[in-house]
């Protein structure tokens, strides 16, 4: 908690002069990408004041790189200031400023992004926000104002508000530094992590000192002590009440004063140290957080691998397993033993690997602390003796792409292909012996030598693995027998045929020819000025009144049948499938997980996960990982108690994979499998592939089109009915009062939210894409619009707005 003071006759002009001495000064940000950059190549100071108007920020910049975001919708993506205030620290009723300072001279004014997460009873009109620049010799000064109208407040003095404060800084290559105030990430997604500023007549002591605490290797606390430059060989020490914990003098380093101190480890059991405090030269200057160690030693147990050794073996004997890092295991779990149980390919339990072939092996971990877990792992007995092979002589043949980011071009990799050749193999041998992708991998070829079908990306190698896991895992958990039936979806549709996709002219489809030749000249524009190829699908009252290719994709024009990377409207594709399940009345979205996932019961928790809490990013999941993960329920169970759930929105893709479990347990299919019987080959979506749930699927515009309209249908496709009116209802975004509490304003659906604006309807509706790919649900004009693309290119934002005008500007209303 920190104290700013009133200050009178301030000017909105940039010029520092009028604050004279006064704010709050925050000399020193931190950094929890890792260490500060050099103050030449970035450095930040802030003050805080308010007066009647609102609360003042002054922050100074030295940047010794302009480089300005060219969207407008994702300036955060460039140099620039993220601001956020709320009504209190831990409330998500609140504004998120970014100000992009205009020094870049593609960008030579101030431009501002506001993000509206007011409750409705706050929002008395648009968010304001008020600032100036004024540049100086290697950055800028930039003063702004907030306005109290945007918590429809009047304050006084002794009140609170949360605030939080970003400094991004791009160099260009896609990576933003960002320096803040508060120790944590996601300001925007969790409301904890701000500060409280109490209005007050006078400030704090000035920050002149950061601290961040870590578990090094889960022995010991390290405590990294940045301050300003003038503050070298000052003592700097870790106090709690009037004990000093450690101590340590300061030394200039990259143009600050820095040191380590290390403190003992807190006891398994106790939580994380309160009341700790950073003090320099005798004078408190900060609070030192430290994160909870026993949730930290639940979160490396879901990285901690077990491997066979080998997986891929030559005789009966089937092979034994450890962690990968024992050392790391022992100082996680303590004393564990590990009991493993083999299934053959039929899913028999067996003890010794009679004939070649697939072999799974179930592994149950019981650790001195904690509970016990499982993990699965696929086995492989080779036909023939793997020693027999002469590795030294051996040539690896055949055509690789490199991602052109490597910096090897195609021509060279012909020229001297016995690079590759040789890398490759000695990495194959190596991995033969270690890699757990390996057996299953080459298992599943070995058990399709006869089949002379091509086999998809639903039901090759690796998705047949999948499948394989998933029967053995309904017989473990007994999941077979509560959920025996197969699913039947789609069904016959009873009355009059939906629309259905089909080439038409612009009068059939409802839009101005004129405007779809402005749309085509706007494209072709677009691909002359980028280095991206892209392919657009446009239809309306299911009739496709634009469909064509444009730009280059490795150097050869784009076509129709391109696929191209979906990214995370694989989310949207995902909760397709779930939601045919809660359609059939199979999963309920309000049920509790351990419904359908048995590794979840018996596990105390405070708030136990629900369907909707997985799909609207709402279940304390993290990061984009586990759908490949035959285990990953295992995993995740371990972590329950740790989960954060209902608490935040957060977005991430692992919520998303842990529904494909979910899919798996209840129908018995993969999904892989599930997509290609229930969803894609019913609707003709011949050229899509999905391999997951959140983010690997690739496909052409026109099958993306087919789902939309599909799902613009409301549920059905022609003569088929995938759900109902209502289930998609269910589907949409919504404000999520019932899982994030009455004062949420956060909206978000099953797979969807709102995509309206630039002239589309009230209402659109779909998912983005991080390959910028775009697709558009918009009910109030009957229409479904799709870009398929594999990235945002140069000069994505400076066209994308223009193409989604110029579809509005085609409609006849």
């Amino acid at each position: 908690m920190y104290s700013i003071p009133r200050l009178t006759g301030l000017t909105l002009d940039g010029d520092p002069s009028d604050w004279g001495d006064g704010g709050l000064r925050v000399e020193l940000l931190s950094c929890l990408e890792g260490q500060l950059p050099p103050p030449e190549d970035l450095d930040a100071r802030v003050r805080l004041a308010w007066d009647d108007r609102g609360l003042w920020v002054l922050l100074t910049v030295r940047d010794d790189v302009a480089n300005e975001s060219d969207s407008t919708d994702a300036l955060w993506a460039g140099d620039s200031v993220e601001l956020f205030l709320t009504d209190r620290r831990g409330s998500t009723n609140g504004v998120q400023v970014v100000l992009s300072p205009g020094v870049d001279p593609k960008h030579p004014e101030v431009r501002t992004q506001t993000m509206d997460h007011r409750a409705a009873a706050s929002r008395k009109g648009p968010v304001e926000v008020s600032a100036a620049r004024t540049r100086t010799e290697g950055g800028y000064v930039l003063e702004v104002l907030l306005p109290w109208s945007n918590l429809d407040r009047h304050p006084q003095t002794g009140d609170g508000v949360g605030f939080q404060i970003y400094v991004n800084d791009s160099d260009g290559g896609g990576v933003v530094h960002r320096l803040n105030w508060y120790p944590e990430r996601e300001s925007h997604a969790n409301p904890q992590a701000l500060q409280t500023l109490t209005l007050a007549e006078r400030p704090s002591a000035p920050i002149i000192a950061s601290a961040t605490g870590r578990y090094e290797r889960l022995r010991r606390v390290c405590v990294d002590v940045t301050a300003l430059a003038e503050l070298d060989g000052k003592t700097a020490e870790v106090q709690r009440g009037d004990q000093v914990l450690a101590s340590a003098r300061l030394a200039a380093s990259d143009g600050r004063a820095k040191v380590e101190l290390v403190l003992a480890m807190p006891a398994r059991g106790q939580g994380a140290p309160l009341g700790l405090m950073l003090a320099v030269d005798g004078l408190v200057v900060a609070p030192l957080r430290l994160p909870d160690p026993d949730q930290l030693y639940a979160r490396t147990l879901t990285t901690m691998g077990i491997s066979f050794h080998p997986s891929l073996f030559t005789d009966s004997r089937l092979p034994e397993c450890d962690f990968d890092d024992p050392l790391l295991a022992d100082e996680v779990l303590g004393r564990y033993s590990l009991k493993v149980t083999y299934y053959d390919a039929d899913y028999q339990e067996v003890t010794e690997a009679e004939e070649p072939g697939r072999y799974g092996a179930v592994v149950e971990v019981t650790p001195e602390h904690g509970r016990p877990f499982r993990r699965f792992r696929t086995l492989f007995r080779l036909p023939q003796p793997f020693g027999e092979f002469d590795w030294w002589k051996a040539r690896l043949t055949g055509w690789v792409n490199l991602p052109k980011e490597l910096g090897v071009d195609a021509a060279t990799l012909d020229r001297q292909p016995q690079v590759l050749s040789t890398v490759l193999k000695w990495r194959l041998m190596d991995g033969l012996q270690r890699d757990p992708l390996m057996a299953p991998a080459l298992v599943g070829l070995w058990e399709a030598r006869d089949d002379p079908k091509h086999r998809g990306v639903a039901d090759d190698a690796i998705a047949q693995d999948r499948q394989w896991w998933v029967g053995l895992k309904r017989k473990l958990y007994g999941t077979e027998a509560c959920f025996p039936a197969r699913l039947t979806c789609p069904t016959p549709l009873k009355g009059d045929p939906a629309p259905t996709l089909r080439d038409g002219k612009a009068q059939a489809a409802g839009v101005n020819p004129h405007g779809v030749e402005a749309l085509d000249a706007l494209l072709q524009e677009w691909a002359a000025d980028t280095d991206e190829g892209f392919a657009v699908c446009a239809a309306r009252h299911g009739v496709i009144f634009h469909h064509k290719p444009y730009g280059l994709r490795a150097g050869r024009p784009m076509s129709l049948r391109d696929k191209s990377w979906c990214a995370s409207i694989t989310k949207l594709l995902s909760a397709t499938l779930i939601m045919m399940l809660v359609d059939q009345k199979l999963v309920d979205l309000d049920d509790p997980i351990d419904n359908y996932l048995p590794a979840f019961r018996g596990i105390p928790v405070e708030t136990p996960v629900t369907v909707r809490h997985l799909y609207t990013h709402t279940a304390g999941t993290w990061d984009h990982w586990g759908d490949d993960l035959h285990d990953f329920e295992e995993i995740m169970a371990s972590y329950y108690p740790h989960l954060e759930v209902g608490v935040r929105h957060s977005y991430n893709g692992a919520g998303y994979a842990l529904g494909g479990k979910i899919i798996e347990a209840v129908t018995g299919e993969a999904v892989p499998l599930f997509f290609k019987r229930h969803l894609l080959g019913p609707l003709g979506c011949a050229h899509t592939d999905v391999t997951d749930t959140n983010g690997g699927s690739f496909s052409i515009a026109q099958d993306l089109a087919r789902i939309g309209q599909m799902l613009l249908n409301k549920g059905s496709y022609g003569d088929l009915r995938f759900f109902g009116p209502k289930t998609l209802d269910k589907m949409l975004p919504q404000r999520l009062t019932s899982v994030l509490g009455p004062d949420t304003t956060v909206e978000w659906g099953i797979g969807t939210h709102w995509c309206d604006g630039e002239g589309l309807g009230k209402g659109t509706y779909a998912h983005g894409a991080a390959s910028a790919a775009t697709l558009r649900i918009d009910p109030v004009n009957d229409l479904v619009l799709v870009m398929a693309r594999n990235r945002d290119g140069a000069n994505f934002g400076k066209y994308h707005p223009r193409f989604i005008r110029a579809v509005a500007d085609c409609l006849t209303r």
